[in-house]
């Protein structure tokens, strides 16, 4: 898991500093769910019950921003998740938008 946590963050800083707007974008959305909502830390995992780590934008509908730094301003549309669960959402996300975009 070490490995794959580490894979992402690293993807999303090279994002970051090729589109430095959409990371702030994404970074202020995020937020204004933790300003509303609370830390994740404070809530169980949506899917597994243990201690939640991180917000993961679930619901799709109202999406912005550019394919891999993907945001909403519906703090609804964030559930709470431990650090594994978010990697196996951040896989389904990805594919539902595949799916979206058509490939």
């Amino acid at each position: 898991m070490d490995d794959r946590l580490a894979e992402r963050d690293a993807r999303l800083t090279r994002f970051a500093k090729r589109h430095p707007q959409a990371a702030t974008d994404a970074a202020n959305a995020l937020a204004k769910v933790r300003y509303l909502r609370g830390e994740p830390s404070e809530r169980t995992c949506t899917d597994c019950l243990t201690t939640a780590a991180e917000w993961q934008l679930v619901d799709l509908s109202e999406r912005e921003g550019p394919e891999f730094m993907l945001y909403s301003d519906d703090v609804q549309a964030y559930w709470a998740f431990c650090s594994l669960c978010a990697l196996t959402i951040e896989d389904e996300r990805r594919r539902k938008l595949d799916k979206i975009w058509g490939r």
